[in-house]
């Protein structure tokens, strides 16, 4: 994988009326390698062929509120390229999120990460 090599988002509404983003890398846009989806319920089914899930509480900076992101993917992604992926998502989805001393990030629960600003 080239390190400059684009993302590809697409929206989609999944056949539960929910909108999700499918992200893909250029040089192969029909393989899909995670999906992504915003304050789905908790029951919420897995898209056929994504065995693994994870999500992600982000805090919204002008509202405070909470966007939780839940992470598709499939078991046989290498490390390198999910991780890529989802963090051209995150810099798409919050392009004002700003790090600073004050945040922090933890597992809330298995298979959640939340991040806090205090």
């Amino acid at each position: 994988m080239n390190d400059k090599e684009q993302v590809i988002f697409e929206k989609f509404i999944d056949d539960h009326g929910a909108f999700l983003t499918s992200l893909s890398l250029e040089d192969n846009p029909e393989v899909i390698i995670a999906i992504m989806g915003e304050n789905l319920n908790n029951d919420h089914p897995s898209p056929a062929g994504f065995g693994k899930q994870m999500s992600v509480a982000m805090p919204e900076k002008d509202t405070g509120k909470i966007t939780e992101v839940k992470i598709w993917f499939s078991e046989q992604t290498e490390d390198a390229v999910l991780a890529y992926v989802i963090q051209a998502f995150f810099d798409a989805r919050f392009p004002d999120f700003e790090a600073h001393e004050n945040t922090t990030m933890g597992i809330s629960e298995p298979g959640k990460i939340t991040v806090r600003q205090n």
